[in-house]
């Protein structure tokens, strides 16, 4: 089997039993620790009168992030947990901002622009911690030669040339 059709099939059950969790024990538990945590956040910035869960049916997009920094293979132990609670934390951030939404649009529907970014967030987090990871799927290129091209023109650099 290809190491491709591993990855889907591994993510897959990953996100099957990571959305089992949430559902059975991680939702509640989450939506608890918001409402102990948001309302004094919210009145910090001055936004006191906001509802702690207005649009929680979003607050699942942990599901697929934990998902792929779990099934990526080729992220250094010490970069994926960086990144898990770097992105953790950017999605409990946006979770926060996306309650703010409800006070700008009180709608039944979350507007289209917060949903966009509440379901995007997740794979642009995953592709800024997995990007050394991700490079060398890309065919055609050579994971040294990109890295080296990053760091270019850097003082540390003695290969590079200035114009005379």
């Amino acid at each position: 089997m290809k190491k491709g059709v591993l990855v889907v099939i591994g993510f897959c059950l990953v996100t099957v039993v990571l959305t089992w969790f949430w559902g059975e024990w991680g939702r509640l538990a989450y939506g608890k620790l918001l409402k102990q945590v948001a309302p004094p956040i919210y009145e910090l910035i001055g936004f006191g009168d906001a509802r702690v869960g207005a649009f929680r049916q979003r607050y699942i997009n942990f599901v697929p992030f934990v998902g792929l920094m779990i099934v990526t293979a080729g992220i250094t132990m010490g970069r994926r947990l960086i990144g898990l609670a770097a992105g953790l934390f950017a999605l409990f951030v946006s979770h926060l901002a996306l309650n703010l939404t409800e006070m700008i649009s009180p709608q039944r529907q979350l507007p289209f622009v917060p949903s966009l970014v509440s379901d995007a967030l997740p794979f642009l987090v995953w592709v800024v911690v997995a990007y050394p990871a991700l490079v060398q799927l890309l065919p055609g290129v050579d994971p040294s030669a990109a890295e080296a091209s990053a760091v270019e023109g850097s003082p540390e650099d003695d290969t590079a040339q200035t114009p005379p």
